[in-house]
């Protein structure tokens, strides 16, 4: 380990250092990266039962059936998108707790992020006013989609499981551009893809479990 990480670590709270612990012996080293998640409070993205897990190498529930991915997944897919991306326009399918939106709001010029339930749209707005995040555009709506201006974007994260990756989001994808999503397959993981003309390049792969992709959006 580093002398950086192990300052890191030691600045920590102590259940910010314990997660910090696994993210490293997993093999995330981004320090920008782990300094943020050790300072964004994990647990204001969690329902209330669960708060005391929110540092837990788990996925939680966050209402309406949804979770949020446990820290190392969502280290690995951001990490991806700073080795790989340029860092002007990101969109998020999945805004969800808001907690990845967070992230990548401190890294990239611009986020979009698009959510179908109605409720979690909401929640994830107001934690975001809250913490003065001003970069970031939200959207009640279907993911499948994709943004309604047809922006294009230099980056793509799908937070949900899917067979293949929804047209419309290819289509709002740079030259070059990078995809992260979850494939369901005969072993479900998680990839990273850069767009090259009408091919894609797998850059990233590991094995994930999420939810799946649904289509339509939720008014309740």
């Amino acid at each position: 380990m580093s002398i950086a990480l192990d300052d890191l670590l030691k600045r920590s709270s102590p259940r910010s250092s314990q997660m910090l612990e696994h993210l490293i012996r997993e093999g995330v080293s981004h320090k920008e990266l782990l300094e943020l998640m050790a300072s964004l409070p994990r647990h204001e993205f969690v329902e209330p039962a669960f708060s005391h897990l929110a540092y837990s190498p788990t996925p939680l529930p966050i209402g309406r059936n949804q979770t949020i991915s446990q820290p190392l997944t969502v280290a690995r897919m951001t990490s991806w998108l700073l080795k790989y991306s340029r860092l002007g326009r990101v969109l998020e399918i999945g805004t969800g707790s808001g907690y990845q939106t967070c992230l990548l709001a401190h890294f990239f010029n611009k986020v979009h992020t698009i959510e179908r339930q109605q409720s979690l749209y909401v929640q994830a707005q107001e934690r975001l006013r809250k913490m003065q995040i001003n970069n970031v555009e939200f959207l009640h709506g279907d993911g499948h989609l994709g943004w309604p201006q047809k922006v294009q974007m230099d980056a793509i994260i799908v937070t949900a499981m899917a067979s293949k990756v929804p047209s419309a989001l290819t289509d709002m994808l740079k030259e070059n551009g990078v995809l992260i999503m979850p494939i369901a397959d005969e072993v479900p993981s998680i990839g990273c893809w850069r767009r090259v003309g009408d091919r894609w390049k797998r850059l990233e792969s590991a094995p994930a479990q999420f939810v799946p992709l649904l289509e339509g959006k939720v008014d309740a």
